[in-house]
């Protein structure tokens, strides 16, 4: 185990780098300048020049890349072109809004789907099978964006209730911090939610049908304690395959919601770089991204190992 966990980390800077250096080209390749954002009507070619090389944009695209690269080694990631500010400085100021956001979406997604899952695998074909199978297929046609726009609109119509509007962290106002993000976080998570559902009721029935279940019944044990300790424990290793997919998933969607929203978080930052070409952003949020999602994904992996004691890697 070991061993696969060092290897998996080594190919962590790998990973990085495909991902930092595609970005890099791929943006320089876009239509648009952040000089033209920067100068506006006051552009002349004179100032245009001297500000692409105050910025460092007279470089090639591979000059401009390996020299991030290299600064990016040593912790400096560089300014934004846009607000001049430390790009470093941005992201830890924007992170809690986003990690925020993507744990409390994932946490939602486990903590209903899995239960309405494994009710409706227990109970199939009953009246609770129905219904959760009839609302993960409505939940899985509707679109999020869509969702997000009947979340805006309709509680303040119908409830008279609006949401607090503006971000405040959870340790001035843990209160309005959960207000705040009530709505994001439950139009993020549907996406996911109905699937999730779907997929641990489809496990949960093949489990169920295991001899070793059956036997643990015929031993006189309650179906609760059939179900929590011999079926839903086996059940649950696929589903946290996705739940872990459902983390890099949460973690891109921020970049709408978080725009929807207004929540000042590192999607939305992302979203105005990609719009400004202010790419020494983009290629930061990337590898910060991927760099999280690789995480994640080792995580799950030891979680597999946890869940079934079989499960080694080599």
């Amino acid at each position: 185990m070991g061993t696969y966990i060092l290897r998996r980390l080594l190919l962590v800077p790998v990973t990085l780098f495909i991902l930092s250096f595609g970005t890099a080209m791929v943006i320089r390749l876009t239509p648009g300048d952040v000089v033209d954002y920067r100068l506006q009507n006051s552009y002349t070619p004179e100032r245009a020049d001297a500000l692409r090389e105050q910025l460092g944009l007279n470089k090639g695209p591979f000059e401009a890349y390996f020299s991030w690269m290299s600064n990016a080694f040593q912790g400096d990631f560089g300014s934004s072109f846009v607000s001049s500010k430390p790009v470093v400085d941005e992201v830890k100021r924007r992170f809690p809004v986003t990690i925020e956001l993507v744990v409390l979406t994932v946490l939602v997604q486990a903590f209903v789907a899995i239960p309405l899952g494994a009710i409706a695998a227990v109970r199939q074909n009953g009246l609770s099978d129905h219904s959760i199978r009839i609302m993960s297929v409505l939940v899985l046609a509707v679109p999020s964006f869509v969702v997000a726009v009947f979340a805006l609109k309709f509680p303040p119509i119908w409830w008279g209730w609006l949401p607090p509007l503006g971000y405040v962290p959870f340790q001035e106002d843990p209160l309005r911090n959960m207000q705040v993000y009530s709505i994001p976080v439950i139009v993020g998570a549907l996406g996911l939610m109905a699937t999730l559902i779907r997929l641990t009721r489809t496990e949960m029935l093949e489990v169920l049908r295991q001899d070793y279940v059956r036997t643990a019944r015929s031993k006189g044990l309650q179906q609760v304690t059939v179900v929590r300790r011999h079926a839903l424990r086996n059940a649950l290793i696929p589903v946290i395959t996705v739940l872990g997919l459902s983390f890099g998933g949460a973690l891109g969607g921020v970049v709408i919601i978080e725009q929807i929203f207004s929540l000042p978080g590192l999607g939305l930052y992302a979203l105005n770089a990609v719009q400004q070409q202010d790419y020494l952003v983009v290629q930061t949020f990337v590898v910060f991204s991927g760099f999280m999602f690789v995480m994640v994904n080792l995580v799950v992996d030891l979680v597999y190992a946890w869940l079934n004691p079989r499960i080694r890697y080599s």
